[in-house]
């Protein structure tokens, strides 16, 4: 799960990676394989020709289980604690590849689940990790003069590139071996505030890296005058030099250097933590930035704060913009872009359009042409609450699209309390008394426990993203929507540049059920043809074993928690990952109302078959450890289909659970 960018602690060493160079082409997917972290380049997270029926998934079943190869370190070492598993794997003719929390590479035999080779970069060495654990979210499979290549990120802030066949090193690629984030933007940055996770894409011929930045201090991070800036590089795909850089913030001169004051000179965050997606057709690249720092207070960042919370269309051959849309002004609440926007093909009355369609936190659905950044549908700029914290700077309006509806819960409002029973309520009308409450991008206030936030920072939709189907144009959307409190707080000028920071945490309700009623999270068919809604359907069972809801007679509630999606023309695949309550957000706000009930079950560690014309559940299996952490994929092996799934992680063993969905 991504909550922030916080990275602690000092890092070091390396490892020598060797190389040599040839003629490189982008991967291109074969039937059968999932060749891309999200599916492909377009994110369509979806899987051609699949062999998974309704018939065949009510008899779907674990078939292997691997576990990923870093356990024995951490169980080991307590100073190598992992997160969550939210490492999403590649499947390529037949062999399942992935990385693990502290960035240890398997190759997998897709059918089998048998090892068949493994490596440790040693990139977790001298501990430094993110701000709840070593985490790693996936890699990408190049190929280089007819070689199978892959390339991986580490945590400390390196690229490596190995042959995909025996897990051994490349030789001359880069320096030797590897490309270095830290020195790779504007200025040379500390190595302990960056982090690469996020699997980098290919396009144009170049690299174009994702990267973590310390950006924000509501964990009491002492803050830096100096932070690493949300840049991103283009990587000769080749040779592994830098071929491009684009400035973000924008440097004087630039577009967007008169959007931040006096903070363009110093402010950083700002980054592509998610991953971008690419046209491979006309060589764009769509990268998807982040928050500036820090992420609740902007008093030194008076301005819109181009190009945070903007999707930039970049020609990746040069890193030159093409043209660029900023969703949030002036940022106040976290709402970055967590995941590059769906590429499709869309038939708009009449009109084909080559489409671009970026979700985000918020709930909102942007749709624009590709090409001219033009938006399909009106976007308007429309009046924003403003705030009361002395001395902040308020944009006073935001961006709303005209359509499609947003796919979310939108604001903190007392009609939407949970009413199960009237004790219930009374009980979550205490709890939300206690916060600033009202419309969407209501800012942070420093009364009571601050504002409660619906999306809160998680989303929305997460960095889990969305699905679609290329032949059809219809988005198949996971979301949640648990709140979060984001309260105001005042900093000392005199050890601090910032005057004011935000302290975060989640929002429970009553008797360990979330505090609004439900469905807790949905999977939604959006036709981008029309812009509307096809159906809507609970993401998962949920807690459907609390007395309250079992009393309601619901049969499904959906998980207070993301989901992770594959799609085929026939099957939707979906897992949450609401096993755990990891953010601990029931226990919080019981602990804040003198509750000590424990949180409702919350279990669904489910892998679900969803029939995409109807959004009827067709089947489900139980998984084991957990539901997914990170990326499901679906692929063929062997004459048969499966599904991959990323369980477990934060203290327990890692895992890559594989699933037969074909007879």
């Amino acid at each position: 799960m991504h909550i922030k960018r916080n990275y602690g602690l000092a890092l070091a060493s390396a490892f020598l990676l060797l190389g040599s160079s040839f003629l490189t082409q982008p991967s291109v997917a074969k039937d059968g394989d999932w060749t891309e972290y999200n599916g492909d380049k377009t994110a369509s997270r979806y899987l051609a020709n699949g062999l998974a029926t309704k018939e065949s998934v009510k008899k779907m079943k674990v078939v292997w289980r691997f576990k990923l190869p870093d356990h024995k370190l951490s169980t080991e070492n307590v100073d190598l604690r992992t997160w969550v598993n939210e490492s999403t794997p590649l499947a390529i003719d037949g062999v399942v590849y992935t990385n693990s929390g502290l960035g240890l590479l398997a190759a997998v035999d897709g059918a089998t689940g048998k090892e068949l080779w493994s490596f440790d970069p040693g990139g977790y060495q001298n501990y430094q990790m993110s701000n709840l654990g070593f985490i790693q979210r996936g890699v990408t499979h190049i190929t280089q003069g007819g070689k199978s290549r892959i390339l991986a990120p580490t945590s400390n802030g390196y690229l490596i590139l190995l042959d995909a066949k025996t897990g051994q090193p490349v030789k001359s690629w880069g320096d030797n071996g590897r490309f270095d984030m830290a020195n790779a933007l504007r200025r040379p940055v500390a190595r302990d505030l960056i982090m690469s996770d996020s699997p980098p894409v290919v396009c144009g011929g170049n690299i174009i890296p994702s990267l973590g930045v310390f950006d924000s201090f509501a964990t009491g991070a002492v803050p830096h005058t100096n932070h690493p800036p949300g840049d991103i590089v283009g990587i000769d795909i080749e040779t592994g030099k830098r071929n491009w850089i684009f400035h973000n913030p924008p440097l004087e001169g630039e577009v967007g250097h008169n959007t931040w004051g006096k903070g363009a000179k110093w402010i950083g965050g700002a980054n592509m933590w998610a991953r971008a997606t690419c046209d491979d057709e006309t060589g764009t690249v769509y990268a998807p930035f982040s928050s500036p720092t820090n992420d609740f207070a902007g008093e030194e960042r008076p301005g819109n704060n181009l190009f945070s919370q903007t999707l930039v269309a970049i020609d990746a051959k040069t890193g030159k913009r093409n043209w660029h849309f900023q969703f949030v002004h002036h940022d106040l609440l976290d709402y970055d872009l967590p995941t590059g926007p769906n590429l499709l093909d869309v038939t708009v009355k009449g009109k084909k359009i080559k489409a671009a369609v970026q979700l985000t936190k918020q709930g909102f659905v942007y749709a624009f042409d590709r090409v001219t950044g033009k938006p399909i549908w009106p976007i308007n700029e429309m009046p924003a609450p403003k705030g009361d914290v002395p001395g902040e700077w308020y944009s006073p309006t935001q961006p709303i699209p005209s359509h499609p509806k947003p796919y979310s819960r939108q604001g903190a409002f007392e009609k939407d309390l949970v009413d199960y029973t009237p004790e219930l309520r009374k009980e979550a009308k205490k709890i939300f008394g206690r916060y600033c409450t009202g419309a969407l991008f209501t800012p942070p206030c420093a009364k009571g426990l601050g504002t409660m936030m619906v999306p809160g920072v998680l989303g929305g939709v997460s960095w889990a993203g969305a699905a679609h189907n290329p032949k059809t144009g219809i988005m198949y959307i996971p979301e949640f929507t648990s709140p979060f409190g984001i309260k105001s707080k005042k900093l000392n000028k005199a050890t601090s540049p910032f005057a004011h920071t935000g302290t975060w945490h989640g929002v429970g309700g009553p008797d360990g059920l979330p505090l609004f009623k439900p469905p807790y999270s949905t999977l939604n068919a959006l036709d981008m043809n029309t812009g509307e809604y096809l159906w809507r359907v609970p993401a998962g069972r949920g807690p459907i074993n609390h007395p309250a809801i079992k009393a309601a007679g619901l049969k499904a509630v959906g998980v207070a928690h993301q989901s992770f999606i594959a799609i085929t023309d026939d099957i939707i695949f979906i897992s949450p990952n609401g096993d755990v309550d990891i953010l601990g957000t029931n226990t919080r706000s019981n602990a804040l109302i003198g509750q000590t009930k424990p949180e409702a079950e919350q279990t669904d560690p489910h892998l679900y078959a969803y029939d995409p014309k109807t959004g009827d559940m067709l089947s489900s299996v139980k998984l084991p450890v957990s539901g997914a952490f990170g990326g499901i994929i679906t692929y063929k092996a062997g004459g048969k289909q499966y599904v991959a799934v990323p369980v477990g992680g934060a203290g327990v063993a890692s895992e890559l659970v594989g699933i037969q969905v074909s007879d």
